[in-house]
């Protein structure tokens, strides 16, 4: 009995060697979560999650979450952002956001702070996918995008900047100066596109003069929030300043008690370049024009201490939309056309036989009009920094 026992123990033991090995399988891998997180540079609250949150987040979920991060002033990254907020339902726009599963976190420390983890576990449990939409958009849906908050804010803004006092007192005395020292129709047209484009180019300089001067300091959150919250506050003083103007008119019917005005010294200042280049008419044409873009690149540039007021607020605004580097220029570009659209005006008038009086009389007529423009200016641009925020 113990033999056939050992016997067939000895062919069980041979059959089980001589079976295939059975290999281990190895674990199949979970896949990561995808954890979308959207900031921008100039936001306050972005640069705190980044420096308190981001990294002990990551490092908490490293081996179970894909952590990505767009800059959503980069160009592309604004429009992933808004479609994958749309892809969440989310209408109202704010950063820092997040996308996680079936979760769209705005704010820190409020949502993202609060729960984050709660939305990973969320996604990790259930197999959640995260909506990010980096989809192509075309260039169309792309324009249409970025001229939905400020295309009528710019078009106003430069129209108003254009006809204010300041501006507007420059252009009468251009005018009459052309008449008094009788120029001609063909010298009139061209010192007035001559001086038309000086001021164009000399504002449009300025405008990315102080764009460069804010994207340098993109990198300084406190620093950058700090100039735009100053630039709203300005906005409102002025607000109260151009109510301040409109009251004195309405009382008065004189500008001497106006505060928003070229100072006297610096209309002196105006008149005598435009009398040190243009007194002498008898000029060659080439030499007139020249004259005529000095005048009106030096007259630009003193006069910007009073059309600055509405003009920086809103390089501010635009800096503000964070979209494209290229449609910020386009806005400047198209600011700027606006600014010029009174100038313009005036030398059309002039040429087909208006007096400089008849635009002194117009410009004291709608005075009253032209202070509550520049107050809805200022109270608009101070309500869209401060919605930008």
């Amino acid at each position: 009995m113990k033999k056939i026992i050992g016997v067939l123990a000895s062919i069980g033991l041979v059959g089980w060697l001589s079976l295939p090995p059975v290999m281990a399988q190895p674990a199949v891998p979970a896949e990561k979560v995808e954890f979308v997180l959207f900031v921008s540079p100039t936001c306050v609250h972005c640069n705190k999650l980044k420096r308190e949150y981001w990294d002990k987040l990551q490092q908490k979920y490293k081996d179970r979450v894909h952590f990505t991060m767009y800059d959503i002033t980069q160009e592309g990254n604004h429009l992933i952002f808004m479609e994958t907020a749309k892809a969440y339902g989310v209408e109202k726009l704010g950063y820092p956001a997040a996308a996680v599963g079936s979760s769209f976190l705005v704010g820190y420390p409020t949502e993202i702070g609060t729960y984050a983890e709660n939305a990973i576990e969320k996604a990790l449990l259930l197999h959640e996918k995260t909506r990010l939409r980096t989809e192509a958009v075309t260039d169309q849906e792309a324009q249409k995008a970025f001229e939905q908050i400020t295309f009528w804010a710019i078009v106003g803004a430069g129209l108003v900047d254009g006809i204010n006092p300041c501006a507007f007192a420059v252009i009468v005395f251009f005018i009459s100066f052309l008449t008094v020292y009788k120029y001609t129709r063909r010298e009139i047209i061209l010192v007035g596109v001559s001086y038309c484009v000086a001021v164009f180019c000399a504002y449009l300089l300025l405008g990315v003069g102080v764009f460069r001067f804010l994207y340098a300091l993109r990198g300084f959150s406190y620093v950058i929030k700090t100039f735009y919250v100053l630039t709203a506050g300005l906005c409102l003083v002025f607000f109260f300043l151009a109510l301040y103007d409109l009251w004195v008119y309405r009382k008065t019917k004189k500008t001497d008690g106006m505060l928003l005005q070229l100072p006297l010294a610096l209309k002196t200042r105006i008149h005598k370049i435009i009398g040190f280049f243009l007194r002498d008419k008898n000029q060659s044409a080439w030499r007139l024009t020249l004259a005529a873009l000095a005048v009106g690149f030096g007259v630009s540039l003193v006069e910007a201490v009073c059309t600055g007021q509405v003009y920086v607020p809103t390089c501010v605004l635009i800096m503000q939309n964070p979209q494209f580097r290229t449609q910020a220029i386009f806005y400047l570009v198209l600011y700027n056309m606006m600014f010029i659209v009174p100038l313009v005006t005036v030398f059309v008038l002039a040429l087909l036989g208006y007096e400089s009086k008849g635009f002194n009389d117009f410009l004291k007529k709608h005075l009253g009009i032209a202070k509550i423009c520049l107050c809805l200016v200022f109270l608009g641009l101070f309500i869209l920094l401060l919605g930008n925020m």
